[in-house]
């Protein structure tokens, strides 16, 4: 069922690359709430059956992390409160099909990354950015922008907040390698995402998600890693 407070044919005028099916999918998603609910049912099952606890990153890394990137979203300032992983714990597994969550180092870093390259692309012209951003959040973009927040990475594909403004603020998208940011956002919001993930693991159910097709992830435990088998 759709969320009463988004308009479909609104939505579908900005998923300009989607179906009917996909405007549908996403309505369907659920509803933002908060990060800090849905990762306390995360961070739970993540302590209780593989002893992994995350913590958090202080106020004023997050800060400076937001001031050398863009505009952040209280949902992913409140992820980084609660959940800042360590050399360590890199390689436990978070979110499907094997995304981890980035340190704010490898954000930033991500971030120069993106930026270095949409100024000296490797084909054609650089974009327009000032066009690109004005786009509301969710619309088709040609490459990760700089009000794009990358969060968690599988190899070269990128999940990422979309800051820009509009009905799907903070919306939750994928950059999958080789490949533009096009496709509609995955989901409305990060809280919206982790409710799913936390639905998953309490209920020991599969985890829809599309990296480049939608496909079906079962977890289960490796050891002391939360790992996802394709179905």
């Amino acid at each position: 069922m759709a969320h009463d407070d988004l308009d479909a044919a609104e939505i579908a005028t900005i998923l300009t690359s989607a179906d009917a099916g996909d405007v549908a999918r996403l309505l369907r998603t659920p509803a933002p709430s908060s990060v800090d609910i849905q990762w306390a049912r995360v961070s739970a099952i993540l302590e209780s059956n593989i002893g992994v606890s995350f913590r958090g990153a202080t106020d004023a890394d997050i800060a400076a992390a937001e001031k050398a990137t863009c505009p952040w979203t209280d949902e992913v300032r409140n992820l980084y409160h609660r959940a800042e992983p360590t050399p360590e714990q890199r390689g436990i597994a978070l979110i499907p099909p094997g995304f981890e969550l980035l340190s704010l180092d490898r954000l930033l870093s991500d971030h120069r990354l993106w930026i270095d390259f949409n100024a000296n692309p490797a084909f054609g012209e650089p974009i327009d950015m000032d066009e690109e951003l004005a786009k509301p959040a969710g619309s088709p973009a040609p490459m990760m922008l700089p009000g794009f927040v990358a969060f968690a990475k599988s190899n070269a594909d990128t999940l990422f907040v979309d800051t820009r403004t509009g009905p799907l603020h903070g919306c939750v998208n994928i950059h999958p390698d080789a490949d533009a940011p096009w496709k509609p956002p995955l989901w409305r919001s990060l809280s919206a995402m982790l409710e799913q993930l936390a639905f998953s693991l309490e209920r020991n159910t599969t985890f829809d998600m599309r990296v480049t097709l939608w496909s079906k992830y079962q977890p289960f435990i490796e050891g002391t890693r939360l790992v996802w088998e394709y179905r």
